[in-house]
């Protein structure tokens, strides 16, 4: 084997290794934005549990239960409700067994009531405490029972677990742009005499810089189609393991994130590409030993 086809075979032999490097990283940093958006799903199918429970009147006439049906219905901070008769929240209470109770006490001691559930931007304390005072204001409804306790507590874990995740995404994309950055160097260290002689017979710096940043564009964007079709595999392969993730995982948003990776690719190549060139463009030939 000639000269010429060994170095050709080491060229590409470093392309293929760089490219499978940013690779990695580039779906790590996937992952990190798929679990993000996991948590989100979660976070607001818990919120639009939240909500709370208004009393009504023993005497409550039908077209008034109607009406507030179709309030609930309407609302833009309702995202579901449930009526329950006097005789429907017997039988929840007691778990089918109320017959003995009322004989007892000669009367139904339950009022019917409507379990309204929360859209999850209204699902905070605040939002609440505007809300329920306009139920209160029905003269046909007894009470509005609220537990604004768990509400806010649920609200304040959901909110420090998603600034955690921010900041583990935010470090990792710090990370992620040192270790590409390292490895784009180390393609650019290989070719530093290349840039020396490049300067000795007169090229300006935007020329030797340019096929750089192009191959290396070019590898970010081959290395972030490669992690975006790992990363879609394998959310797609856990939707199948799991159909409760649907739900969690929409398409649309994981798309956003597999399109996200080859501009990052391309974004962090080129600038670390940008900046290991200009390095050997200020050094001496004796400094390319360094």
């Amino acid at each position: 084997m000639n000269q010429k086809n060994h170095n050709r075979i080491t060229g590409w032999g470093d392309y293929v290794t760089s490219t499978i490097s940013v690779t990695l990283v580039l779906f790590i940093l996937g992952l990190v934005g798929v679990v993000n958006i996991t948590f989100s799903g979660i976070n607001r199918q818990i919120k639009e549990k939240m909500g709370f429970t208004v009393i009504l009147a023993d005497s409550v006439a039908p077209a008034v239960i109607d009406s507030l049906k179709q309030e609930c219905g309407s609302a833009p901070y309702v995202s579901g409700f449930k009526y329950l008769s006097a005789d429907e929240v017997l039988a929840e209470e007691t778990a089918g067994e109320g017959g003995d109770l009322v004989e007892l006490l000669g009367v139904n001691p339950y009022a019917p009531m409507i379990e309204v559930r929360l859209s999850a931007e209204y699902a905070d304390v605040d939002s609440i405490a505007k809300i329920t005072p306009l139920w209160e204001e029905c003269s046909e409804v007894q009470e509005v029972t609220v537990n604004t306790e768990m509400i806010g507590n649920l609200n304040r874990n959901a909110n420090l677990i998603n600034m955690v995740l921010i900041l583990m995404a935010g470090a990792l994309l710090l990370i992620s742009f040192v270790l590409i950055n390292n490895t784009v160097r180390l393609t650019v260290y290989a070719r530093r005499f290349l840039i020396h002689t490049m300067k000795l017979v007169g090229a300006k710096g935007s020329f030797i810089r340019r096929p750089f940043m192009i191959n290396n564009a070019a590898e970010g964007v081959i290395a972030g189609v490669l992690g975006a079709a790992m990363l879609g595999g394998l959310v797609g392969w856990a939707k199948n393991w799991d159909e409760g993730l649907e739900s969690l995982l929409p398409w649309n948003y994981v798309g956003v994130v597999m399109g996200v990776l080859p501009v990052l690719g391309v974004i962090i190549c080129a600038v670390a590409a940008l900046f290991a060139t200009n390095r050997y463009l200020r050094k001496d030939y004796d400094e390319m030993f360094k």
